[in-house]
């Protein structure tokens, strides 16, 4: 896997440099895909052990027994995406996370700037390995949140400075610590594989798309998720 032209991207994008006016990146085999609060109590946070060999663990949130699944596939660069994340995902917490109904799954796609999107991925997973408990995947979300919160931000200036203090004062990560992980290879070629084989098996082709109890259902606005949970009882 070619990695230089990716590599450099991300360096510049952590100092806090344009990063838009750089070369396509050459990382790796990857769908295009158009873009399309604080809990007031905690719900579980797990990582899901990978369901096949060579893939990552899932990050989720919720309960790990509930009888409906619901996997969301979005983007950290996606605008729609961080809008779900701001307006339905509350409510949706709320209905459906905290009350123990559903177990949710948050998985990676990469929308442009990808530089931006693959740093809040590499960097939250790497979040959960470095913590007390690899097994909780709170620090994942909490990297997430940042770089939705950081989007617009970094959509007017191009700068990713912002983010990474953000993700510093939730992680406790450093400028190296970041710099580290996302400059990993090995973490690197395994995302792609990881993303790659998930998009193929639910047919991914936009974000947010999401798939309840193993279907994949049009809209994601809360009443849409509303009814595919109900066929799905």
């Amino acid at each position: 896997m070619a990695n230089s032209a990716l590599k450099s991207v991300i360096t510049a994008a952590l100092l806090g440099m344009a990063v838009l006016a750089l070369p396509t990146l050459a990382a790796g085999p990857v769908k295009p895909v158009p873009a399309k609060p604080v809990p007031a109590k905690p719900v579980p946070a797990l990582v899901i052990p990978a369901a096949k060999p060579g893939l990552l663990p899932d990050m989720s949130l919720g309960n790990p027994k509930a009888k409906i699944t619901v996997i969301e596939y979005a983007s950290a660069a996606c605008p729609h995406c961080a809008h779900w994340n701001e307006t339905v995902w509350p409510e949706f917490e709320t209905k459906y996370v905290k009350t123990g109904k559903v177990r949710y799954i948050f998985r990676e796609v990469l929308t442009n700037p990808r530089p931006y999107a693959l740093s809040a991925f590499l960097i939250g997973r790497c979040a959960v390995n470095r913590s007390k408990d690899p097994t909780n995947s709170a620090p994942y979300f909490a990297v997430l949140n940042s770089f939705y919160s950081g989007q617009e931000i970094y959509y007017r200036t191009k700068r990713i400075g912002f983010v990474l203090s953000d993700v510093n004062t939730k992680t406790g990560m450093t400028e190296a610590d970041v710099q580290a992980c996302v400059t990993d290879e090995t973490a690197l070629s395994t995302f792609y594989d990881n993303m790659n084989a998930h998009m193929d098996a639910d047919q991914i082709e936009s974000t947010p798309t999401f798939v309840v109890n193993g279907k994949k259902i049009e809209g994601h606005e809360l009443a849409d998720l509303d009814a595919a949970i109900a066929a799905a009882k």
